[in-house]
């Protein structure tokens, strides 16, 4: 992404809103400045979109940010600008500006370059599974957390890495999720001279944290980039605040968001709006998907079954069935299962089968966003076997989730569906919740572990 690709982008929808203004016969005339006046206001419209642009983080490299996080900063640049130009103008009184172009303007400059951003995000995936402008990375560490880095990179290739070796804690050779262990810690500088990676990933476990840190100054005399993945994320993922303590800096974890009582009711009302919503607009799809499930297989059109809410609390959620009546258990569904029909397989790609749980949203056993709900029979054999398993049902149960809009969906590795719903708990905002939502909508249609 370039300043002059997004500055041509500014000038040209500034253009484009003074011409829907003042020529296009759309928005009737009134008095005040006329459109020669605007274009002498161009050079300073466009700096300070570029500015609050770089401040907001726009030009900062990061691999595999989703199209929603991108959209949402580049509403956030585009907010920040117009309130500055539209500030600007009104305390120089240099000339009347219309606030109307200022509108437009913004719009056009969100569609705009979201819509660069996307382009040139898919060209770039394109160009990386081909191999151009990879980067080779040596993953450090042998462990769980290594394990699921290397599943990640291994299942996104358009993030651009391709593993050259694993550096392993304890015996070499062999191999870790198919690639080779090419040796170990106390091998770290010549592993490096031989194999030359662009970026290390250090991916160790609290135990081998002691010799993180040799590695470290070893890498400070080259020009190697390297990462850091903590082993932490799942124990400690709420935010930090910082306060004295005898003169002694010290760090505190924030109490999560939703114990507060305000928290939960702004959730509660923005889950009421949205599902009433919801269940007026898709009331159509409704009558279509309970017709689709009558004639695809004998039995009733709703499932019915027992999971756990908040507090433990058991509840009745209700899907658009996709099973053969009596084919039903706790087993999680397998990819071309036999117990599901035709429709309901098409249900299950497509979510549709999730619809009916609005209706728990309403009567308050559900939230729009939050973890999953499971079973009570696996709710107990968690427990006993997942740490901190259980802090997922301080809040309610979700029909979509942070796990889910991260891949962890369906018969996935539970241990890292949790860790994700602790981080949510931890850190709820409704920013977060529709953040959620649209990358639910986005994304989750797609996903391979939708069946």
């Amino acid at each position: 992404m370039s300043f002059v690709g997004d500055g041509l982008l500014v000038a040209g929808s500034f253009l484009l809103a003074n011409w829907i203004r003042f020529n296009s016969g759309l928005v009737k005339m009134g008095g005040g400045a006329t459109y020669p006046h605007y274009r002498s206001f161009l050079l300073f419209f466009i700096v300070v979109h570029l500015v609050v642009f770089k401040y907001v983080g726009l030009y900062r490299k990061r691999r595999g940010i989703s199209g929603v996080d991108e959209l949402s900063k580049v509403l956030q640049a585009v907010f920040i600008s117009s309130i500055l130009i539209a500030a600007s103008t009104f305390l120089t009184k240099f000339f009347a500006f219309s606030r109307l172009v200022i509108g437009f303007s913004a719009v056009l400059i969100v569609a705009a370059v979201w819509l660069e951003r996307t382009l040139l995000r898919r060209i770039q995936i394109v160009l990386r599974r081909r191999g151009i402008g990879v980067t080779r990375i040596l993953v450090v560490g042998a462990g769980e957390t290594s394990r699921v880095l290397i599943q990640r990179i291994t299942h996104n290739p358009g993030l651009g890495y391709r593993i050259i070796g694993v550096v392993s804690e304890g015996k070499s050779p062999g191999e870790l999720e198919g690639f080779r262990i090419v040796g170990t810690l106390s091998q770290f500088t010549p592993i490096l001279g031989k194999h030359k990676p662009d970026e290390v990933i250090f991916a160790l476990p609290a135990s081998a944290h002691g010799e993180l840190i040799p590695m470290l100054v070893t890498l400070q005399d080259t020009q190697v980039k390297y990462k850091i993945v903590s082993d932490l994320f799942g124990l400690i993922t709420s935010p930090l605040e910082s306060d004295v303590l005898l003169d002694m800096p010290i760090f505190e974890m924030k109490e999560a968001p939703l114990n507060a009582w305000h928290n939960r009711a702004i959730k509660r009302t923005f889950d009421l709006i949205f599902a009433l919503s919801g269940i007026l607009l898709l009331s159509p799809i409704w009558i279509l998907v309970a017709i689709g499930v009558k004639l695809s297989s004998p039995g009733p059109i709703l499932f019915h079954q027992k999971r756990v809410g908040r507090d433990g609390r058991v509840f009745h959620m209700r899907k658009f069935r996709t099973m053969r009546v009596g084919s039903e258990t706790v087993a999680f569904t397998a990819k071309n299962d036999p117990r599901v029909t035709p429709f309901g397989s098409f249900l299950r790609k497509t979510s549709l089968d999730e619809i009916p749980q609005l209706l728990n949203v309403v009567t308050g056993r559900m939230s729009l966003v939050g973890p999953r709900p499971e079973v009570p029979g696996l709710v107990e054999k968690f427990q006993k076997e997942i740490p901190r398993y259980f802090e997922r049902h301080q809040v309610k149960s979700g029909i979509t989730g942070w796990a889910q809009v991260n891949g962890f969906r369906g018969n996935t590795s539970l241990q890292e569906r949790i860790k994700y719903d602790i981080y949510y708990i931890e850190n709820w905002s409704l920013l977060f919740d529709l953040k959620i939502i649209l990358r639910t909508v986005l994304d989750i249609l797609e996903h391979e572990h939708a069946y």
